[in-house]
């Protein structure tokens, strides 16, 4: 039955990647487009300005620890954290070892994707290298990146400005800025990223910035990678409180988190002799909440910390000056700054973010909610932000979607994969809803055949009625507009951990939930009495993956009651333990040593 349905994913990042070996699994007939000519997303490298990548010399976030899919290992001789190189080699690793390779058309760009006449099949408009066409699908996934289309702030002078002026989606190297004085735009990952690797080119690096960002380093004072502090259940309990009382937990985890970044700017700081670490501590503090303004900053309840350990030490240093908030173009070489300071510079790089490219699919419904009017991404293009209705000035345009993937509509034959703005590694969350998606719609295929579920077996994950997916689309939109009143710098996306990942874990059929949670639940005690082994490795080692492959939850292979169980994944399970207890231990003697 699902080898007569046919899908479209659209883009080969993550979250392609992984929806195109999860339906594929469940029996779909799946073929994947790929503008570019290789597999990774934005982790490929392109000299392409239209194509946003990461740098050569990016180093993902994310400790080897808590990445890797759950069926796939990252390979053993991998450093802590990736080069951006080493996360596009996974990625085509993965793509080999699961004979994804067949079923992608490379180089194939689409433009929109539109219901048929008969409303029964998708349109999706492609051009490749033999020319325009238009194929037809049964269900679509679009996994295009979330990075595509950049962001620019007003800037009503540009064209008193002779210099360079470019986003930072089309840096791609620093020689061209040799010499040059340059702002930069932002105080993200990316314009941090950026400016370090301007230093030792340009003449001089300016980083502008209106509000200050929580910056953290990858590692703890004892060089144990932070990420891996946080097993499944301590995660599950915070986000049962994030759920239960935010006005507590918030103001909590920016406390922590802005001392993390005053304790990790002293380690980083300048040795100086003659110092106490009170009066380190007292010296580095006036620097990040004064001097540099990064206390000053959006609550990681609303926005991601950046992380990073050389920018800090390159505002020490000199060679990276913190500057107020670019207000606009002032002359043939000068911007004018916020507080009214007028600065000399050659170039301008604006890493001011991006947008998800709604229009692809000019249906998606849009809005709806919060008073706003129900309107589709076509008609959106078609009148931008500004010449709408006085309460839709300036107000974010948030897609209908339920569970932050499906549009109710079409729940049953489209999702959207680059939405989420998830708390947990991104790649993962990303093959968790490819998993959950493909149980979802093999279960809706399904739904009219006779049945074939046993009594007291798992329930097949069918989306619930329009009227429920609605519903709960609103309440998102509810929540999140309410967010943004507070803190305009709150990402769409942004996900209620509480909810959405039991719900991803509930639709993939991980069994996580069942058998391990919060301690303030009962679930876990049998595991820890039956499986005082496996019990240890999920609830005191750093949360990854593999567990989600442990459990099988679907021994029959029944369309939509569950994914695949792994095998290997017990040993997977254990061999992530017990590598990063050993890391630990090494990291703790060379500690001592020190």
């Amino acid at each position: 039955m699902m080898e007569r349905i046919r899908v479209a994913v659209i883009g080969l990042g993550p979250a392609g990647l992984t929806a195109l070996k999860s339906l594929r699994e469940e029996g779909f007939n799946v073929v994947a487009f790929e503008r570019r000519s290789e597999i990774g997303g934005l982790w490929a490298f392109s000299n392409d300005a239209s194509y946003t990548s990461a740098l050569k010399e990016t180093v993902c976030n994310i400790s080897k620890f808590v990445s890797g899919f759950s069926d796939f290992p990252v390979p053993k001789d991998y450093p802590t954290f990736f080069t951006s190189s080493q996360v596009a080699e996974y990625f085509q690793s993965y793509a080999s070892h699961f004979n994804l390779y067949p079923h992608v058309r490379f180089n194939t760009t689409v433009h929109k994707v539109i219901r048929n006449a008969a409303g029964d099949t998708w349109d999706v408009h492609i051009t490749n290298l033999d020319g325009p066409a238009v194929l037809s699908f049964d269900k679509v996934v679009l996994a295009h990146g979330c990075e595509s289309m950049p962001l620019w702030p007003p800037m009503p002078s540009r064209d008193k400005f002779k210099g360079t002026v470019i986003h930072g989606q089309s840096f791609k190297s620093p020689e061209l800025f040799k010499g040059k004085r340059v702002l930069v735009v932002g105080i993200g990952n990316t314009a941090c990223e950026v400016s370090l690797t301007l230093v030792n080119h340009a003449s001089k690096v300016y980083q502008s910035y209106r509000r200050g960002r929580i910056l953290v380093s990858r590692y703890r004072d004892d060089g144990i990678p932070l990420d891996t502090q946080f097993s499944w259940p301590a995660l599950r309990l915070k986000y049962l409180i994030d759920y239960l009382v935010p006005w507590l937990i918030g103001p909590l985890g920016d406390k922590f988190m802005v001392n993390k970044m005053i304790s990790d700017a002293a380690r980083l700081s300048p040795p100086e002799p003659n110092i106490s670490e009170k009066e380190k501590w007292k010296r580095t503090e006036k620097l990040i909440r004064d001097d540099w303004r990064l206390a000053s900053c959006p609550s990681m309840a609303h926005v991601h910390p950046a992380v990073q350990e050389d920018f800090i030490p390159a505002l020490h240093s000199g060679e990276i000056t913190p500057v107020h908030g670019f207000k606009d173009f002032a002359g043939d070489s000068t911007v004018l700054l916020d507080d009214g300071v007028v600065l000399e510079v050659d170039a301008v790089i604006f890493c001011t973010g991006y947008d998800l490219d709604f229009k692809i699919m000019p249906e998606l419904e849009m809005d709806g909610a919060v008073g706003l009017p129900l309107r589709t991404a076509d008609d959106l293009a078609q009148n931008p932000i500004g010449e709408g209705t006085s309460r839709e000035q300036h107000q974010p345009h948030l897609p209908r979607l339920y569970q932050m993937l499906f549009p109710p509509r079409y729940a049953s034959s489209v999702a959207i994969l680059s939405w989420i703005a998830p708390q947990e590694n991104v790649w993962c969350v990303s093959e968790l809803s490819s998993m959950a998606l493909a149980q979802i719609w093999a279960a809706e295929t399904a739904r009219n055949t006779p049945k074939q579920c046993p009594d007291n077996y798992r329930s097949p994950a069918l989306l619930p009625s329009l009227e429920e997916m609605n519903a709960q689309v609103d309440a998102y939109h509810t929540w999140w507009r309410t967010q943004w009143q507070t803190e305009h710098s709150m990402r769409p996306g942004y996900v209620q951990g509480y909810s959405f990942y039991r719900f991803l874990h509930d639709s993939a059929g991980t069994g996580l939930y069942d058998n391990l949670d919060h301690i303030f639940t009962t679930r876990g005690w049998r595991l820890w009495w039956s499986d005082h082994e496996l019990w240890t490795w999920l609830s005191k080692g750093p949360m990854n993956s593999y567990s989600w492959r442990l459990f099988d939850t679907n021994p029959r292979g029944i369309s939509g009651c569950g994914r695949k169980a792994w095998p290997s994944a017990r040993q997977a399970t254990k061999d992530a333990y017990e590598d990063f207890e050993e890391y630990k231990q090494q990291m703790q003697s060379k500690s001592k040593d020190a």
